[in-house]
């Protein structure tokens, strides 16, 4: 090869027209790695490294010309020893780099993005979000085989709950400032085989995350404080969804038949791949709008058979004055594969959110109730207003919400659902309203008759302090106000609204609390008022305002949201008035007998006898006070101490009421003693000792979650047994022993 003034030549392999470039260097090291000299290449792939150098010089690097060498950054070299360099050198005056070496040395430009949002951690929502990952993901997620195989042996409590049927509701504000981190790791997926030796370290790992109280207890209880679930479930307010998933995969792994457990591992990526540790790349900001989109240059990274790159975000922002990290995805295992688009949900108690005030196609100034709890308005069932505090009357279902077309539609599932406990309630006011005169509003609830009148005396909300935020440098700072009580004019219980305009207001907050506890069972009706500065009773041009009160018309509207999407009604009245029908008595639920071949008793302490082919039953009441509101029941024996279940309710689940006084109980499905202590798959067990539960489901929710507290329960215990006929022999004396058969004899004196 030609040399040109005592230079020599780098020459690439393959390298072709469409090929990126960069500048390229050699580097002359010594035994301490430290630069003796550094040769810039020029683009014909010339350098020059004087021979006095290379006399000093231990390593000779090649690759691309960057400003320092990193300990990281010199792996992506071609190394030679000096030794080598000056033969090769010597026989052809060039040194070629294989496009496998010289390919890694043109950076590439890698981006993510994705949006960060900020929902409070409500805890009937977590429990609710943590059973659905625990059971019913597994279960609908691998093939029919395994769904049968692990419905042999589910745990009580998930056979007492009914599945989630929809996602956690996804009411949430967006988190519009904060820094972001990004985090790749590497991780590799080898499938899974039969008797596979890595079962044993696997369910080890799972066993280490259920080293706390389990989260699925059974019999239940009322709704945990969030404190617990907090601090095991969600690191830095993300949710683990490895801890989620622990318990479910745990009881799979050890229930599944052998061959099986291939299937149920290899589509959980949780649980079939191995990954390396996690590496910072880069980071950027969350924009305004609670999105992001983070940009780096890198060189490129080889890929291995069966691996992959995963990214994890960590968010955090700085609360008075503190940085804090307020989602965590890397300590969470929250990854995600480069491409994708990830909304990462934080549910940090103090992540700062920014409170979003459209309500989507109408415009100009208005008042609507907006969401009880998570749930939009439009899914209450309310009748059309008959005037400022009343409704007209009535059909069979409403005040409650989800409505069904009939009480037949609505018989075993989540409609026609009655609210109760303590209800959050969130209108919107439009910005337009302040333009209006509008300073005020005020919340109330009274009873309702049967023909939606008001009766009785009417009680006004209150409303929780209201938090917003402070920008101060680069530090947020939360700040919050009362809104009231006010008193303007003649009228007290008045609230400020809080205009979008006023303040950055933290997302999430609502304009009134209702505790149903506090009240009757029944249909009660919630009245929305406005006022001005004066205390003014400001109502919609054209409408009639109550008497005995100061008044104003005002260019505004009270709507009805009764659709999810499309316009609004209007509701031409003085004040805006739903019908809601709360209901917070429990389920009963009772184990009246236990049954022998259609016989009941009622004994205390049961040891049943029989044989293979004698059935078990059970004589007992699920019921709600009023029937509507009752989901269905669920009945079920539990062999000994292991996991084996075996259903009674027919049909199952049961959405019925059954056994409700003053009629007898009710007779559940029958069994036979044979499949309760399956002699099919064991002949020797002959007797074992056996729990019935009962559980009977409420509808009741207030918005946010099924208030599972009042559910009913109940349990029983006994024992079967079909080892035979046991007669002392010293009771075989006289005339029984003479009527005795010979082969029946011989028998008791083998057994004696």
């Amino acid at each position: 090869m030609e040399k040109s003034k005592g230079q020599t030549r780098i020459e690439l392999v393959d390298f072709g027209e469409g090929d990126a470039t960069e500048e390229l260097a050699v580097y002359a090291l010594d035994r301490a790695e430290n630069i003796l000299e550094m040769s810039p290449v020029d683009p014909k792939g010339y350098f020059k490294l004087p021979p006095e150098v290379l006399a000093k010089a231990s390593h000779v690097l090649i690759g691309p010309k960057i400003e320092r060498l990193q300990g990281s950054d010199k792996e992506i070299f071609a190394r030679f020893r000096v030794t080598q360099f000056t033969k090769v050198l010597e026989a052809r005056s060039v040194i070629e780099i294989a496009k496998s070496d010289w390919y890694k040395w043109w950076k590439i430009r890698r981006c993510v993005s994705g949006n960060v949002k900020h929902c409070y951690p409500w805890p009937i929502l977590i429990k609710q979000y943590i059973d659905q990952i625990a059971w019913s993901v597994p279960l609908q997620s691998i093939g029919k085989a395994v769904s049968s195989s692990l419905a042999k042996s589910m745990a009580d409590a998930v056979i007492a709950k009914p599945p989630i049927s929809s996602k956690w509701p996804p009411h949430c504000g967006i988190v519009c400032d904060g820094l972001v981190e990004v985090y790749r790791r590497t991780c590799c997926c080898r499938p899974w085989t039969i008797y596979d030796p890595r079962l044993q370290e696997l369910i080890g790992q799972l066993e280490k995350y259920l080293t706390y109280p389990p989260i699925r207890k059974w019999p239940p209880h009322p709704d945990p404080d969030p404190g617990p679930l907090m601090s095991i479930l969600f690191k830095s307010g993300t949710l683990d969804e490895r801890v989620a998933n622990a318990a479910a995969d745990l009881h799979a792994l050890k229930s599944l038949p052998a061959e099986e457990i291939p299937q149920y591992i290899n589509v959980r990526p949780w649980l079939c791949c191995t990954c390396g540790s996690s590496k910072k790349v880069a980071q950027g900001l969350v924009r305004s709008d609670g999105k992001f989109t983070i940009c780096w240059y890198e060189w490129p990274l080889w890929g291995l058979i069966n691996c992959h790159e995963e990214y994890a975000f960590v968010v955090k922002q700085n609360i008075n004055g503190v940085s804090t990290v307020i989602y965590n995805g890397v300590a969470a295992h929250q990854w995600f594969h480069y491409g994708d688009y990830p909304t990462l949900v934080s549910h940090h108690l103090q992540a700062q959110g920014c409170r979003q005030n459209p309500f989507p196609n109408e415009e100009g100034a208005f008042v609507l109730l907006q969401d009880i709890g998570l749930t939009g308005t439009f899914h209450l069932k309310t009748p059309d207003a008959a005037g400022w505090d009343r409704v007209a009357a009535p059909a069979y279902n409403d005040g409650l919400a989800y409505p069904a077309a009939d009480t037949s539609a609505a018989k075993g599932k989540y409609l026609d659902r009655n609210w109760g406990g303590t209800l959050l309630l969130r209108c919107h006011f439009s910005e337009h309203m302040k333009a209006v005169g509008a300073k005020y509003y005020r919340i109330s609830v009274v009873a309702s008759d049967g023909n939606g009148n008001p009766m009785g005396d009417r009680t006004h909300l209150p409303v929780s302090q209201w938090r917003y935020y402070e920008l101060i440098g680069p530090d947020i700072y939360v700040k919050q106000t009362a809104l009231g009580p006010d008193n303007a004019g003649t009228q007290n219980n008045l609230y400020e609204i809080p205009y979008y305009a006023d303040h950055d207001w933290q997302s999430g907050q609502y304009h009134a609390v209702l505790d149903t506890t506090k009240y009757a069972n029944g249909r009660f009706l919630l009245t929305v008022e406005v006022f001005d500065k004066d205390g003014k009773l400001l109502h919609p041009a054209g409408t009639a305002a109550p008497s005995g009160i100061a008044h104003a018309e005002a260019g505004y509207t009270f709507r009805r949201w009764y659709q999810e999407t499309g316009p609004t009604a209007e509701v031409h009245f003085a004040a805006l008035t739903h019908m809601l029908w709360w209901d917070n008595r429990s389920a009963r639920a009772e184990i009246v007998d236990l049954r022998k071949d259609g016989v009941p008793s009622t004994a205390e302490c049961q040891f049943i006898t029989g044989t293979a082919s004698s059935l078990f039953s059970v004589g007992y009441r699920a019921y709600h006070d009023e029937p509507m509101f009752l989901l269905d029941h669920r009945l079920w024996w539990h062999r000994g101490l292991g996991t084996a279940t075996g259903i009674l309710t027919s049909p199952h689940p049961n959405p019925d009421n059954v056994g409700v006084p003053p009629n007898p109980p009710h007779e559940s499905g029958q069994t036979s003693f044979a499949n309760m202590l399956d002699t099919t798959n064991n002949p020797t067990r002959t007797k074992c000792s056996f729990t019935v539960n009962l559980h009977a489901n409420v509808k009741t929710f207030n918005g946010i979650g099924t208030l599972d507290s009042l559910d009913g329960w109940d349990q029983a215990a006994f024992a079967l047994d079909i080892s035979g006929l046991c007669i002392p022999l010293s009771a075989l004396k006289g005339e029984t022993l003479n009527t005795l058969q010979v082969p029946v004899l011989e028998y008791l004196l083998a057994r004696k």
